[in-house]
């Protein structure tokens, strides 16, 4: 009887864990939803994995945040560096958190090296405990236009989808 107790415990915890691990750690899990609303052409989805993103040129940047304590790496693609690949020039977009956290902003006001779509922070693919999969963030110590509530209103974490209207 104890053996079997043993076993189904065993078999619990494994479950339970399995269970717990977050999905979006895996490099084939969908980390990334986009819509893309091109008007008259009609709406085009694309689901992007963790291992889609990191297939972009990848940049690493060490800055303090209002959220953390101390410096923290980012590391990750350019926002800008994703629409581009995306062909994506105009319009709105609209990034949304797992929390229903909305941010919008103009295509038009995305710099380039601005802000960083970061799938890693000190190394360590984010989890959503860890505010991932996805933190938008800038070089908050490079600039201090950067040091602002518009820019902070913009650190959208734990990000996963993103809509485009033209």
């Amino acid at each position: 009887m104890t053996r079997i107790l043993a076993g189904f415990l065993l078999f619990a915890f494994v479950l339970a864990t399995a269970y717990v691990t977050p999905a979006h750690a895996e490099p084939d899990t969908v980390v990334l939803s986009i819509d893309i609303d091109d008007g008259d052409s009609g709406t085009h989805h694309i689901e992007l994995t963790l291992e889609d993103l990191q297939a972009l040129p990848a940049t690493q940047f060490a800055t303090t945040t209002i959220w953390t304590s101390g410096p923290q790496v980012f590391s990750g693609v350019w926002l800008s560096t994703l629409l581009e690949q995306l062909e994506i020039t105009s319009g709105v977009i609209e990034l949304q958190a797992i929390n229903d956290y909305r941010i919008s902003l103009p295509v038009e006001q995305i710099e380039p090296r601005g802000a960083l779509l970061a799938y890693r922070r000190n190394g360590d693919v984010m989890t959503a405990r860890e505010n991932g999969p996805l933190w938008l963030v800038y070089n908050y110590d490079s600039d201090p236009e950067y040091r602002s509530e518009t820019y902070y209103s913009r650190s959208i974490w734990q990000l996963d989808r993103i809509s485009v209207s033209r």
